[in-house]
């Protein structure tokens, strides 16, 4: 309970940065959001993308933003017409700083957006897009957007480059086990040993009450082996659904994305 106390504390002493004023900065000076209207595919679905451009130094976070940071939400109203929605995140930049790991963006990231139209015809989407931006002081900011998606246009380029920046789909499959540990619990997880150098992985679990530490990989002969601690609020172990388990793991260029795990 006092690990995952401590770990409140940081996050709380990273918040407390963001009600800095501002002073003679602008936010305009600091960021650009762009929604992308795209174009509709041969198979009806529609592509779109919200492009956030930074200025230099500053730097937005991944939907994991690591050990302090504001993971982006993006609320999406949806319009008549408007069917399933799916935003897409594009491999982030792992980076340390005082042993403090961040996960996220510099200078311009470009999320697709995937949406099922439930009509032939031009659409609206609207909403709102959450996100932390920091340099020397964070600031946390959110913006209304909106565009409308035609149903005839060419394809954005811009937008079919981001797809290639997306984490791969992982096709090993992952063994996972959880067993008790001081303020909540212990996850290792197993796959077969990859081929790349790997600088870094991320656990998430879909539960944003629960605070997991940065995983260790150590390397076998056959195997690669993540492990990390899970603190929980109460500090005793809780249930988590093993197909909730997504995994991440990192190279210099790329990273592969395995969703779920077995095991004990």
């Amino acid at each position: 309970m006092k690990s995952f106390l401590r770990k409140i504390a940081l996050m709380a002493l990273s918040l407390s940065i963001l009600s800095t004023p501002l002073l003679a900065i602008g936010l305009d000076d600091i960021l650009k959001v762009n929604l992308r209207p795209g174009w509709r595919a041969e198979d009806g679905t529609h592509i779109a993308a919200l492009q956030i451009t930074l200025a230099p130094g500053w730097k937005t976070y991944w939907r994991q933003p690591g050990d302090t940071g504001i993971p982006p939400k993006f609320n999406f109203r949806v319009a008549e017409g408007l069917g399933i929605l799916e935003v897409l995140y594009p491999t982030p930049k792992i980076t340390w700083q005082d042993q403090v790991r961040t996960i996220g963006y510099q200078d311009e990231v470009i999320f697709p957006i995937v949406i099922q139209p439930r009509t032939i015809g031009n659409m609206t989407i609207s909403g709102q897009v959450e996100i932390g931006v920091c340099r020397e002081i964070c600031i946390p900011v959110s913006l209304d957007v909106s565009a409308i998606l035609p149903a005839k246009g060419p394809i954005d380029w811009v937008i079919e480059a981001a797809f290639q920046t997306l984490p791969r789909a992982g096709i090993d499959k992952i063994n996972c086990t959880f067993t008790p540990a001081t303020d909540g619990m212990h996850l290792s997880l197993t796959l077969p040993h990859q081929d790349q150098d790997i600088n870094g992985a991320t656990v998430e679990l879909g539960n944003s009450r629960l605070w997991i530490e940065t995983p260790r990989i150590d390397r076998t002969s056959n195997h690669l082996k993540i492990t990390t601690n899970i603190l929980t609020p109460s500090g005793n172990p809780i249930a988590v659904g093993r197909g909730d388990v997504v995994t991440t793991i990192f190279s210099d260029t790329t990273a592969t994305e395995y969703h779920g795990c077995s095991g004990s």
